[in-house]
């Protein structure tokens, strides 16, 4: 297997859009943890705002910075992850980030946080709403499927079975599920009569 040049190669671009996802439901009505339990419902060892928590916020946050001037402006823009960084809750290297780690300990929600995204929402003029645990799962899998959908029609993976070998040896996609690409012909396939 051989991956073409881009921003990201292959899984991260993939994790840009689940996180970008994940954003987006944070911005519209849920809380991190609620985005966090409904992917760890669907096979994640941990959700996007723990993983974060666990890498650094500062990390994502240098990489925003980076694509700034080459940002897509049709694309919506989260800015929560960003007064994360500058009110310095970089996550547990910290002791606090999308959640409280008191003493070095595990994770305890914050509620400071879902006061910060609402803050937000409102600064945004965005009306928030809740969402059940498969519209989160739903919402974040077909982001993740369509930039596969992408990188496959870019040439930048030559075959559908690299990008789930990338997504299941690389960035914590559930083997029993068999990659983002085998799950998305999969669903297909559980709803077409083509594949009978």
């Amino acid at each position: 297997m051989v991956a073409g040049v881009c921003d990201g190669f292959i899984g991260n671009r993939i994790l840009a859009r689940y996180r970008e996802a994940a954003d987006t439901l944070l911005m519209d009505g849920c809380t991190p943890w609620e985005i966090d339990e409904a992917m760890v419902d669907f096979g994640y060892a941990m959700g996007p705002y723990e993983a974060q928590d666990l890498s650094g916020l500062d990390i994502a946050y240098a990489n925003r910075r980076r694509q700034d001037e080459k940002r897509d402006p049709a694309r919506r823009y989260i800015p929560i992850a960003d007064r994360m960084v500058s009110e310095g809750r970089l996550g547990q290297k910290t002791g606090v980030g999308w959640y409280r780690y008191p003493g070095g300990g595990g994770k305890v929600v914050d509620p400071l946080v879902e006061d910060l995204v609402v803050e937000e929402a409102y600064f945004a003029k965005v009306e928030r709403r809740s969402f059940s645990t498969e519209d989160i799962q739903n919402r974040i899998l077909v982001a993740m499927i369509n930039e596969a959908a992408a990188i496959l029609g870019e040439g930048i993976a030559s075959q559908a079975s690299d990008i789930d070998l990338v997504m299941v040896h690389g960035c914590g996609f559930q083997r029993w599920r068999a990659g983002v690409i085998a799950l998305c012909r999969y669903l297909w396939c559980a709803t077409s009569d083509e594949c009978a």
